[in-house]
């Protein structure tokens, strides 16, 4: 990045971030650039009581929770919240970020900006400790899967909550599992397609279970995919991202939304897919699960009706 690319990114920052919160701004936009597609009035997590009877939720993992209802009961009664944080709750006007891991907030020098927030979600293992400078340190809620949860406890916040995006029945026992500090077995590890971490230092407190009420309303409603059937191929299911689930999440729980290290360059392979790692911008070109451009269609369509502003400019490249 050159210097002057990164003082108009900070210029840019610093007044949307100093511009006095403004209730309800996002969703009301929305409403104007997708008419009918209104935000459901759904909680974010999963709430004590709201579990549904065996057996009539539609849709099994990730798009409900069919078949996991027991599971997902017993996760219930050992968290003892299940909603917002005292501190998030009673913010009266909420400007939130959703700070995604992209490659393009290597040398952003943002973290300072991203911190004013008052609520930061982070997606899957995109770490803070060592890279304060372009991401900042705070964190609110950090949204993941197990397998791709940070393996460092450096990268877990302790102020922060913790929620999990069910795509299959065990990651539910993974969750009751890190909630009770024990093990997971043999079998249950057989079932995850990579290592996952195994001891989180974090108290039952600050676990959350994503309602997949969001990544439903993400996936069919916002992205417009297709209907899952399920039969043996399903693995072959196109899913919307955890980082545009996020936004999602953002859109119910924020007044203002902001986003910074979102975008792919498909056109500039060699560039970095990630500020933390090596990997490579063509990546994306060897996975099937998501439908990077339609993604990236949607995103646009959120910048330029305002809806959200993006820092880092990277939505539109």
């Amino acid at each position: 990045m050159t210097q002057d690319y990164i003082e108009r990114l900070h210029n840019q920052s610093q007044r949307i971030i100093s511009s006095p919160c403004k209730a309800n701004s996002s969703q009301s936009k929305l409403s104007v650039l997708y008419p009918g597609k209104l935000l459901h009035t759904i909680p974010v997590f999963v709430q004590k009581g709201m579990i549904p009877p065996p057996g009539t939720a539609l849709y099994k993992p990730p798009l409900g929770f069919r078949g996991c209802e027991k599971q997902l009961q017993e996760i219930m009664d050992l968290l003892p919240q299940a909603g917002l944080s005292e501190n998030m709750a009673t913010s009266s006007c909420k400007k939130c970020i959703v700070v995604g891991n992209g490659g393009i907030l290597r040398g952003s020098r943002l973290g300072a900006f991203i911190d004013q927030h008052n609520i930061v979600i982070r997606m899957n293992n995109g770490p803070v400790a060592g890279h304060t400078v372009d991401v900042g340190w705070k964190t609110t809620l950090r949204i993941t899967y197990p397998e791709s949860a940070p393996q460092s406890p450096w990268d877990y916040d302790p102020a922060s909550l913790f929620v999990v995006a069910t795509y299959k029945s065990v990651d539910l026992a993974w969750l009751n599992a890190m909630v009770r500090k024990e093990p997971l077995n043999l079998w249950q590890k057989m079932w995850f397609w990579q290592s996952v971490v195994e001891s989180i230092p974090l108290e039952p407190q600050n676990y959350r279970v994503l309602n997949l009420d969001i990544l439903r309303e993400t996936a069919l409603n916002f992205l417009a995919l297709p209907v899952p059937h399920y039969n043996h191929w399903r693995w072959k299911q196109v899913l919307p991202t955890l980082g545009a689930t996020s936004i999602i999440i953002a859109l119910h729980l924020c007044d203002e939304v902001n986003l910074a290290g979102f975008g792919y360059d498909m056109t500039r392979p060699n560039l970095p897919l990630h500020y933390y790692e090596t990997v490579r911008m063509d990546a994306m070109n060897a996975q099937a699960v998501h439908n990077v451009n339609r993604e990236k269609l949607f995103l646009a369509s959120l910048v330029k009706g305002k809806v959200v502003n993006d820092l880092t400019g990277g939505v539109n490249w």
